[in-house]
């Protein structure tokens, strides 16, 4: 039996795909309307903590007295703590104002900007080409 191992060009087909394969799992803001700021004001139902953005659930009550789910997608853990959050900076039953840009695709996906907590404290997040300047 015979073993035939790859050749140059296949064996370069597959390091390509390896290095490029992290390059394509972050989408940056692509998915969302950075040509408009939202603002929403909702209740914490849950946070997530973890990578690669952390999230925060939230519900919103429309103008018409309906309660709509928002996820808001944040940075990552780390850029969170960066910038002074810990995992007890919010919680649920937490009233909060939220702006960012929503989902182009229609879904109540937020990408946040910036957070007015509950005491009035202002978190704004900075992501570089993400923001046009505002």
């Amino acid at each position: 039996m015979k073993v035939k191992l790859l050749g140059p060009p296949a064996l370069a087909a597959v390091l390509f795909l390896l290095v490029s394969v992290p390059i394509f799992a972050h989408h940056g803001a692509a998915s969302y309307d950075i040509s408009k700021m939202t603002t929403l004001k909702g209740t914490i139902t849950s946070i997530q903590w973890m990578n690669p953005h952390a999230t925060i659930d939230i519900d919103v009550s429309e103008t018409t007295g309906k309660t709509q789910k928002y996820t808001v997608e944040s940075v990552s853990p780390l850029g969170l703590s960066r910038n002074g959050w810990t995992k007890d900076s919010l919680k649920p039953g937490d009233q909060i104002t939220v702006t960012g840009n929503l989902s182009k695709n229609g879904t109540h996906i937020l990408r946040l900007k910036k957070i007015v907590f509950p005491d009035g404290k202002v978190l704004i997040l900075q992501n570089g080409e993400d923001y046009p300047s505002q």
